[in-house]
């Protein structure tokens, strides 16, 4: 269940290491670094990037790096393995989903990924409803059409830190040895200072305010905040946006569920019309979710903190066939099959903390 909010009337967005924790100086402007676009996907299907692609039964060492494999999403996180007792034990979550009964469809909600808009075609041209917990339905739909959507582990961590961000403020909610973001900032107005300058002060008008549609003023502080809690997180996750997307995608025992369909957020209208198309449904009506500029400005973030989110989201790169951006080269993450119940898995393999 979603957390109240701090503020009336506050909008919510989207966006999440490494300065240290008492710094009082703000961090130098870096160059920006796109990151790499995927390759149009068709059918879901992952593109290999150049390099050796080793398969389960190989000869070669099981190592592999992340979005080599030459498989589609839905294959690859059919191999995925969760370990319930490490790091991400606290990410598999409640399996929000809508159900379809006549189109014997289920859409499983992985926030921050396209589960608003998911939500609206699932329930308005399918049909579906909202369900709070669907594990416990699993021998019911075990013959459904299974669908998710995933999104670049990288932009997703942005968007997930920033509506942890609003959502949190001024609750408390933070666990104390991460709460080095925003405990200072009393109110929802503090915020939006520092990143609307002047014109967060302006008297409130009809329809959104300039603050909502602008491009971020903020000059490095909003940064500098994100890259003191990155550096502060273990991975424990403390509100619900904070969620790596395999682990939501997996039941408790660290085995994913059976997904028949993962789209993909760049690709979400294409994609919904592939899904329509398998379901016999002609015409999928794909609303716009929610957008709204980066609050903080990505161009100040150090090298450092791309290579600590690859780490903490090594599970997402492996699992779901993501390639790392050019700034996680040499941030130690590589993927591996490892064995469990007898099964080839996918794990992630992190040689830096």
């Amino acid at each position: 269940m979603a957390l109240p909010i701090a503020a009336a009337g506050i909008l919510l967005y989207g966006s999440w290491l490494l300065l240290s924790a008492d710094s009082k100086t703000l961090p130098t402007p870096a160059v920006e670094i796109p990151l790499k676009s995927d390759p149009p996907v068709g059918s879901n299907f992952l593109t290999p990037s150049p390099g050796p692609v080793v398969s389960p039964d190989s000869s070669s060492r099981s190592i592999f790096a992340p979005g080599s494999l030459s498989m589609t999403r839905v294959d690859s996180m059919s191999k995925c393995w969760v370990d319930p007792k490490g790091m991400y034990r606290t990410h598999f979550g409640d399996a929000l989903c809508v159900v379809s009964e006549s189109k014997k469809m289920v859409f499983y909600h992985v926030r921050k990924s396209g589960s608003s808009t998911g939500r609206e075609v699932a329930t308005k041209t399918f049909g579906g409803r909202d369900m709070q917990n669907c594990k416990r339905r699993a021998a019911d739909i075990k013959d459904y059409y299974t669908v998710a959507f995933v999104r670049n582990p990288i932009t997703r961590f942005f968007a997930s830190y920033e509506e942890m961000f609003v959502r949190t403020l001024g609750l408390h909610k933070v666990p104390k040895q991460f709460d080095v973001f925003h405990a200072d900032l009393e109110n929802y107005k503090a915020y939006e200072r520092l990143f609307c300058g002047p014109d967060a002060d302006l008297p409130r008008s009809r329809g959104r305010k300039p603050c909502d549609q602008i491009p971020t003023r903020e000059t490095g502080e909003l940064a500098h905040r994100f890259e003191r809690f990155v550096k502060s997180w273990d991975g424990t996750m403390f509100e619900t946006h904070l969620g790596f997307q395999a682990p939501v995608l997996s039941s408790n025992d660290g085995k994913p569920f059976r997904l028949d369909f993962i789209g993909d957020t760049k690709h979400t209208n294409e994609h919904w019309q592939e899904i329509g198309k398998n379901l016999n449904v002609p015409k999928v009506d794909v609303i716009r979710g929610r957008a709204y500029p980066r609050r903080m400005n990505i161009t100040y973030l150090q090298t450092e903190t791309y290579e600590r989110i690859c780490r903490l989201a090594a599970i997402d790169f492996c699992c779901l066939n993501f390639e790392l951006p050019p700034q996680c080269a040499n941030a130690g993450v590589a993927c591996e099959w490892e064995e469990h119940d007898g099964e080839q898995r996918i794990v992630p393999r992190v040689t830096k903390r």
